[in-house]
């Protein structure tokens, strides 16, 4: 069956719920709170990290990217919270693996997990430093770095970054399509895939930020282009969530 990005039919009420509720009403209510929950975490996750790591460490800095949290206090904020987002793409739509939203939370959701759980390198070495890999181990070594060569495990974190990014932005585009065609929503499907574009040009500053400095004051183009694909990435999940949270009673 070729993928399609027709889901479901929504239903306008969601008021109804009990015994003899329509299931497409059932359905749709069921995943609510996983989206939003995957909203929430995407524009919270930056300020969190910060507040965790002043909170434990009383430091406060930016780092040089969101994933140099790994290294920091924050390291189980950071891995956590990666995974729950990681679980619930994963699991986002799992009844309906005929759509392109199931397959592409699923690539997404996969690549979060490899960024939570291969880390990149660790910040502020030299030239002269022994990476991991290397024995005797250096201090700061995860055992998968250890075995694996700390390069070759952060070149896997990278890699699942952008796709995870990606797979994000397209999964927008997905969502705006069905928005503007059955729903006739063009504003939000304008918001919904300028959204996707602002995931885009977040990876754009960072792919040019690795050849020239475009740094903004403290803030590198690898922390600050990751942080604008958080927030771009939450904010859609949680307009969209929004929009299904409208059909509820209030």
């Amino acid at each position: 069956m070729p993928l399609t990005d027709d889901s479901f039919p929504r239903p306008t009420d969601l008021r109804t719920s009990g015994p003899g509720t329509d299931a497409t009403v059932l359905y749709a209510r069921s995943y609510l709170i996983p989206r939003a929950a995957v909203g929430v975490l995407g524009v919270l996750l930056p300020l969190v990290l910060i507040v965790s790591e002043q909170w434990l460490t009383g430091d406060v800095a930016l780092r040089g990217s969101l994933s140099a949290y790994y290294h920091t206090a924050a390291r189980d904020v950071f891995v956590a919270t990666l995974a729950v987002v990681g679980v619930l793409l994963i699991t986002y739509l799992s009844a309906q693996t005929w759509t392109k939203d199931f397959w592409l939370s699923l690539v997404g959701g996969i690549a979060v997990l490899l960024v939570a759980f291969f880390p990149t390198r660790r910040p502020g070495l030299s030239d002269s430093d022994p990476l991991c890999g290397t024995t005797p181990a250096p201090a700061g070594c995860t055992g998968l770095q250890q075995a694996l060569g700390e390069t070759t495990v952060a070149v896997v974190h990278f890699a699942a970054a952008i796709v995870f990014v990606l797979s994000l932005a397209a999964l927008c585009f997905v969502f705006a399509r069905r928005e503007q065609r059955h729903d006739d929503h063009l504003g939000l499907a304008r918001f919904l895939r300028a959204c996707g574009w602002v995931m885009i040009a977040a990876m754009a500053w960072i792919a040019a930020g690795s050849a020239v400095d475009l740094s903004i004051g403290p803030v590198t183009s690898l922390y600050g282009g990751e942080v604008l694909a958080f927030l771009a990435f939450g904010t859609a999940w949680l307009t969209k969530g929004r929009h299904l949270f409208s059909r509820l009673p209030t």
